[in-house]
């Protein structure tokens, strides 16, 4: 979750045409800071614009738009893969603009998010909050992503307390991706 998401963009400008080419024409948001409900619903609907049979395989925000109690954030990266071009797609925020960027192959391992998977960054928010009060009264901000297990790919929502320089506070909270429970809290 340390990447954000004008490093992907760099990133794929630097591979050039032959590996990654955009996928959507750049966009200004109403807002900069988008709840993560918001930007999945449109992130997802660029992906299907692009291949329609387009399924999610990360959600994240970053180190540059964190996560604010309302759900919402100025930088996130949401990743679908396509399994007919055996390519994916970011769509990338970043204060107030929207891009899309489509590379062939794989996205990595795909979580196994239900319909109905939780998107309410709000309630992330929250959960995080009850878990992690110190580390935000300590100047910690929150930090989201997806990941699925190696195993048998179980979706799970990564949430993580991080300062601008970098540096991540103690404890990861697990939370189940498909229904919102708290599954562990790691202190490390």
């Amino acid at each position: 979750m340390r990447h954000h998401a004008l490093a992907v963009v760099a990133l794929a400008l630097a591979a050039g045409p032959s590996l990654a080419q955009e996928a959507c024409k750049p966009v200004a948001l109403k807002t900069p800071a988008v709840k993560l409900e918001e930007i999945y619903r449109t992130a997802e609907g660029h992906a299907k614009a692009w291949k329609a049979d387009v399924v999610p395989a990360r959600i994240t925000n970053t180190i540059l738009g964190p996560l604010k109690a309302d759900g919402s954030s100025e930088a996130w990266t949401v990743s679908f893969f396509s399994p007919s071009a055996n390519a994916h797609v970011s769509v990338n925020t970043f204060r107030g603009g929207l891009n899309c960027w489509a590379q062939a192959g794989g996205a990595g391992r795909l979580p196994d998010l239900k319909p109905g998977f939780v998107i309410d960054g709000a309630k992330l928010y929250a959960i995080a909050k009850q878990h992690g009060a110190k580390f935000l009264a300590d100047g910690y901000f929150v930090q989201v992503g997806t990941a699925a297990a190696p195993s048998n790919r179980h979706a799970t929502w990564n949430l993580q307390f991080s300062k601008a320089d970098g540096k991540s506070a103690p404890i990861l909270i697990v939370v189940d991706a498909n229904t919102g429970k708290v599954e562990q809290v790691l202190e490390r």
